[in-house]
């Protein structure tokens, strides 16, 4: 269960679309020389590398992800999709309104803009993921209970074939 709130993950978004929007307008620049596809691969890089240390810093604010129960896996996707969404509407009526204003479509910067307001809701949902899965593997937990390698593992530091931790 989502323990960040819907405007938190909101906020959370903003420097992932900040990121995307700088380096996919270089992109739009770099074009011109050809290797505008590279330049904007680096920034779903950098969004990416944002989003893993973001994600890691706030695993104490999310529970583990859901696991094994359907209701609750659902509960969990739709709590998400609500932040996340806000981010793709935006994206949406980006390039729409780019669609009304110009007779032969949206130009490249409004295109741009558009993508990476939808990329910042794909951040959205990875931060929460990294987030989770963090958390997770932090407290050695699947749905409440002791990993089962963890049962094995005696109080005197071996872990059940004989074998010291100073071995």
């Amino acid at each position: 269960m989502v323990a960040l709130q819907p405007r938190r993950l909101i906020r959370e978004g903003l420097p992932i679309a900040a990121i995307l929007t700088f380096w996919n307008l270089l992109a739009v620049v770099a074009s011109e020389q050809q290797v505008g596809g590279p330049v904007g691969a680096a920034g779903v890089v950098m969004a990416a590398l944002y989003v893993l240390v973001r994600g890691v810093a706030l695993s104490s604010e999310v529970l583990p992800p859901m696991t094994g129960d359907v209701k609750g896996v659902l509960y969990e996707n739709a709590s998400l999709a609500v932040p996340a969404g806000a981010w793709f509407l935006a994206g949406i009526a980006t390039n729409a309104l780019g669609e009304l204003l110009f007779a032969y479509g949206p130009p490249s910067f409004v295109s741009t803009l558009a993508s990476s307001l939808g990329g910042a809701g794909l951040g959205v949902v990875a931060i929460y993921a990294v987030a989770a899965g963090s958390r997770t593997l932090d407290t050695g937990r699947v749905d409440g209970r002791p990993p089962a390698n963890r049962e094995s593992e005696s109080r005197d530091g071996t872990d059940g074939d004989g074998a010291s931790a100073d071995d």
